[in-house]
């Protein structure tokens, strides 16, 4: 229980993608400026979020659970639902969360005001409160620059959940890095909803690239899950130009057969994405690529799977994100013929999985012998676990400290770990 006079705590549960992740820190941040203490989820509190993933029904629910957990807290926390639930479902799925406030993307960022007006909790005092450092309990600082998608997937339901189109201003991101660098991250992630489609008038995201690396002294500079048809052989450039950009791009696929692209509405062909990563690896060899691949999505006969399964065996993939198809309601793909038994799904994605962990041990294994850099992330017992620029884990023995930048000679790639 609270002391009497000591200040309020509120925990912040974010559940979903490294944009929650962000925004989640900017939200703590907003509460710290208003004199919260943030504590950690489990700890105890009298605020409680819960900031909510839609993006399956599986992430709602358990957004949803997240909340009542806390409502059967003692003594019970003020329980507010945030986020993408909330925009799909509004006051309905706030119920089923047990949650005392429901706030949509617009309002979530206004917390602590709104909270003093309904429940009687302290209002903003900093002035300054948006220009708060987000508040990251790890090493990896994650920055958000975009938000909002208008591409229409059929199977996606963000434009439902994230529709206004909002960039960062490239002053005020370079800004707020070189602050995260002096506040000592060694790495920062951009992140945005569908973020190769950053915009601050004229300039793009290689030029707010370019930007970070002149104008700031972060070591490591990472980009999120970008969409192939938004990658431009400038970004290319910009990226292969300096090793401060780490050598990774998260790409999604999602399916390797072009009719089933197209019932996905996706805005590119199997020869579109095949191009990209030619290109991408001529302008950086030994680039990490990660992908996202829907098995059993309507329509997808064993030709579309094996068309999949080939051009995967074919691309330089070093890491594979599989799934089954779920159908999202409200979306167009909910509502497709040709619906894939469930069992089919499953043992299609476990396929595809197998194979994935053979590519990715392959092009772990390129390593060994040479010089990797490591970012310590963790330390226990005189062993150092983080990860390298191309997003491999690697572990080192000897005297680490976290955030440290280690450049080693891997001997082996073991219990998947560059070591």
């Amino acid at each position: 229980m609270r002391k009497e006079g000591a200040p309020p705590r509120v925990a912040i549960r974010t559940v979903g993608c490294r944009l929650n992740q962000a925004e989640s820190a900017q939200i703590a941040a907003a509460f710290q400026a208003a004199g919260y203490v943030v504590v950690a989820p489990d700890d105890p509190c009298e605020v409680f979020i819960v900031h909510s993933c839609t993006i399956t029904g599986n992430a709602e629910s358990d957004s949803c659970r997240q909340a009542r957990k806390a409502a059967r807290r003692d003594p019970r926390p003020v329980v507010i639902l945030a986020g993408c639930a909330v925009e799909v479902g509004g006051d309905a799925v706030g119920a089923r969360a047990h949650a005392d406030l429901v706030v949509g993307q617009g309002e979530k960022f206004d917390l602590p005001e709104l909270l003093a007006a309904r429940f009687g909790l302290p209002a903003p005092a900093a002035a300054d409160a948006p220009n708060a450092l987000p508040l990251f309990n790890a090493t990896r600082a994650i920055v958000r620059i975009q938000d909002g998608c208008r591409f229409g997937c059929s199977y996606c339901i963000v434009p439902q959940t994230r529709s206004q189109l909002w960039s960062r201003s490239l002053n005020e991101t370079v800004e707020e890095v070189q602050r995260l660098g002096e506040a000592g991250y060694r790495e920062i992630v951009l992140t945005g909803a569908n973020l190769g489609c950053y915009r601050d008038g004229t300039t793009g995201l290689c030029e707010l690239l370019a930007a970070l690396v002149d104008q700031t002294s972060m070591p490591r500079i990472r980009l999120s899950s970008i969409e192939s048809s938004t990658i431009t052989d400038a970004l290319l450039e910009v990226m292969a130009a300096t090793p401060r950009i780490c050598r990774a791009l998260h790409i999604p696929l999602q399916s390797g057969d072009d009719g089933i692209l197209e019932r996905m509405k996706r805005r590119y062909r199997v020869a579109d994405f095949s191009a990209l990563l030619e290109r991408a690896g001529r302008a950086m060899p030994q680039l990490g690529v990660g992908t996202d691949i829907i098995c059993g999505f309507p329509g997808e006969t064993d030709a579309a799977h094996a068309n999949t399964r080939a051009l995967v065996e074919a691309l330089p993939f070093s890491n594979l994100h599989v799934f089954p198809f779920s159908a999202r309601p409200g979306t167009v793909a909910a509502e497709l013929d040709g619906a894939v038994d469930p069992g089919v799904a499953r043992e299609r994605t476990r396929d595809l999985i197998t194979l994935g962990q053979t590519k990715r041990d392959a092009f772990a294994q390129q390593f060994i012998g040479q010089d990797v850099a490591l970012l310590v992330e963790k330390t226990k017992a005189g062993v150092a676990t983080g990860w390298t620029s191309q997003y491999l884990p690697a572990r080192i023995d000897g005297d680490a400290a976290v955030n440290d930048i280690v450049t080693f000679q891997p001997t082996a790639w073991q219990d998947g770990q560059l070591v």
